[in-house]
């Protein structure tokens, strides 16, 4: 079974389309409303999905957790992780999971960074945050900070994560990769207009993923 996670925070303009499209292509889809103060529950409830509610806003990372420990219980073989505001393509997600039935365990939508789509900073820091996840994982990472991926069940019961915001998607391949999952990259489109920005931090975020990554060089398999 092919289960959706989508955290959500106040985005009750997009989220409607988001479902809609992910439901096409799974079987289930959770939205983690996380502490929004708009309508986002309520249209993701219209549009068909289960939403889990957080009284107050955990941020990315607490979403995520949260929608996994769901997804699991319900029974998920296989998790597909994307986003609220429209950056990520429901309609891609076949070409993930054709390559889940390879035999992958991650598979990650690789943004092709478009210069005109997405700012200067942003391409640079991402740039940066996959050479070294790159060195650490001795894994060729082709986009360490994309959020659109899928997971195979084996990972999330085997792997704990505990980072607290968007820091989780670089953690998770670092963690998978000295657990001697496989990852892979698959192309997808770089979405980048006003409804459909990224939320994080360009000055405090990078220097989170720094340290992440510094801390997981030692990190091991248990």
């Amino acid at each position: 079974m092919l289960v959706a996670v989508i955290p959500a925070y106040n985005e009750e303009k997009n989220i409607r389309s988001v479902v809609k499209k992910t439901l096409q292509h799974t079987d289930f889809v959770i939205v983690i409303d996380d502490g929004s103060k708009d309508n986002t529950s309520e249209e993701a409830i219209q549009s068909g999905a289960f939403v889990i509610k957080n009284k107050v806003n955990k941020g990315k990372a607490g979403a995520m957790n949260v929608g996994f420990k769901y997804a699991l219980k319900k029974g998920a073989d296989f998790i597909v992780v994307l986003d609220a505001d429209g950056q990520h393509d429901p309609d891609e997600i076949p070409l993930f999971v054709n390559k889940i039935h390879e035999g992958f365990d991650i598979v990650v939508g690789a943004r092709g960074f478009d210069r005109e789509l997405m700012p200067a900073s942003r391409i640079l820091a991402n740039a940066f945050s996959s050479f070294l996840t790159s060195i650490v994982t001795c894994t060729k990472i082709l986009d360490s900070q994309s959020g659109y991926r899928v997971i195979r069940r084996s990972v999330l019961e085997k792997i704990c994560f505990t980072s607290s915001r968007y820091q989780i998607e670089t953690e998770m391949l670092i963690k998978a990769a000295k657990c001697g999952f496989k990852i892979c990259f698959v192309p997808i489109k770089t979405i980048y207009t006003r409804q459909a920005q990224s939320k994080i931090n360009q000055l405090v975020d990078p220097a989170r993923f720094v340290f992440l990554v510094v801390k997981l060089f030692f990190w091991r398999c248990k």
